[in-house]
């Protein structure tokens, strides 16, 4: 690998890490979801079980994959997070199974 392609894709991965810093792993998961053209809770339900630190490391190893692999660009991510609708972290899980809350 090129010392320009690593540092583009270490760009883009600090700059994924800014986008989503502030963000709880439910809504990582979402965008994530979103991302892939999958429905908003599809991967809330797969990390569900999982403690908030593993499901956004796993969230967040999906997203720069589909950076890297060009499914999406940051910018898309960007604008998924500008123009779509997010559950938080109670509603999405109350989503999932009221019993799980």
């Amino acid at each position: 690998m090129s010392n320009t392609c690593q540092e583009n894709q270490s760009t883009a991965n600090i700059s994924l890490a800014q986008l989503t810093q502030q963000l709880d792993a439910m809504h990582i998961a979402q965008l994530t979801s979103f991302a892939y053209g999958l429905p908003p809770l599809y991967f809330c339900r797969e990390y569900l079980e999982q403690d908030e630190q593993t499901a956004i490391g796993h969230c967040l190893q999906r997203l720069e994959n589909g950076i890297n692999n060009q499914d999406f660009t940051l910018d898309r991510l960007t604008v998924l997070l500008a123009e779509n609708d997010y559950y938080d972290d109670y509603e999405a899980r109350l989503r999932l199974g009221p019993e799980l809350v």
